[in-house]
Parts: structure tokens; C-alpha cells; sequence
């Protein structure tokens, strides 16, 4: 699939933006999560980074499929690489995440063991952002009227 034409978008959205096979014949994907409209708004660099935070403990420990995610650099969305192609299967991990984010009490790994930047974090930040995101479910699967490109 091709990019879509940023201008367009309507966030949030989940899709599959890229498919690879490996040199061993397994299908690799490339989802983009998409939080916050580009070039408009952007996530607050604590609440990507503690997004992020949750979202690699949580789907690479309990999936061998998840391989890794990844932040945007504008602060707009999240990239996860998997070998999960099924939408909805997708959309119940993210889901899951989310729902787990709204009762924790601390970020994991948020210490100077485990990250590169502790003290930029932000609970109470990502708490809002996953409770608005869970909201706004319905509407995961269309990312607007952009046009691929």
C-alpha cells in the first residue's frame, strides 16, 4: 500500500502501510497508528514516549509476531512491524494495550536501568491520550478522505 497524502487524513487510524516477505518466505507488515493529524497537532514528546513505552512491553511480550514499534518523528503515530495481518486482530492487541494503560500506575520500564531519558514520561498524558483513543475506536479503520499516493 502506498502513503496517503498527509493533508487528508483523519486520525486516528490503524492500517497496513507496507508488506515485505523475507528471504525465508514470512510476511512482515508495517502498520502505522496514527494518533494526531500531521502537520497540525502532534503528541507531546512524554506521552509518545511513554506510548511507546507501553506498547513495546506489552505487544512484544505477549506476541512473537509483534516485532517492534516505533515512534514517528513528527509525534503523530506510532509504526508496529508484525506478521499480524488480520485488522481486527490488530485493532483488539492495540485495544488490549490501551485498556491495561488506563489502570496502570507507573510507565514500564520508566527508570534509568531500562531508558535512555527516565524523567521524560508521562502517566497522566498517556492515560488521556489511550482513554480518547479507546473512544474513538469505531473509527480506527478509516483514515479519511486522503488519497493514497
Amino acid at each position: 500500500m502506498a502513503d496517503l497524502d498527509h493533508r487528508f487524513v483523519v486520525p486516528p487510524y490503524l492500517r497496513i502501510t507496507e508488506r515485505k516477505k523475507t528471504s525465508s518466505g514470512d510476511e512482515v507488515y508495517l502498520w502505522q497508528l496514527r494518533l494526531s493529524q500531521p502537520n497540525v497537532a502532534q503528541v507531546s514528546m512524554p506521552v509518545v514516549h511513554s506510548f511507546e513505552h507501553f506498547l513495546g512491553d506489552t505487544l512484544r511480550a505477549t506476541r512473537e509476531d509483534v516485532i517492534n514499534i516505533a515512534p514517528m518523528g513528527c509525534q503523530t503515530g506510532f509504526y508496529i512491524a508484525a506478521m499480524i495481518d488480520d485488522y481486527e486482530q490488530m485493532a483488539e492487541l492495540i485495544a488490549g494495550v490501551l485498556a491495561s494503560i488506563g489502570a496502570a500506575t507507573s510507565v514500564p520500564l520508566a527508570d534509568p536501568v531500562h531508558c535512555g531519558w527516565a524523567e521524560n514520561h508521562s502517566l497522566i498524558g498517556v492515560q488521556e491520550l489511550a482513554a480518547w483513543l479507546l473512544r474513538q475506536r469505531s473509527e480506527w479503520a478509516d483514515p479519511g478522505p486522503a488519497r493514497e499516493l
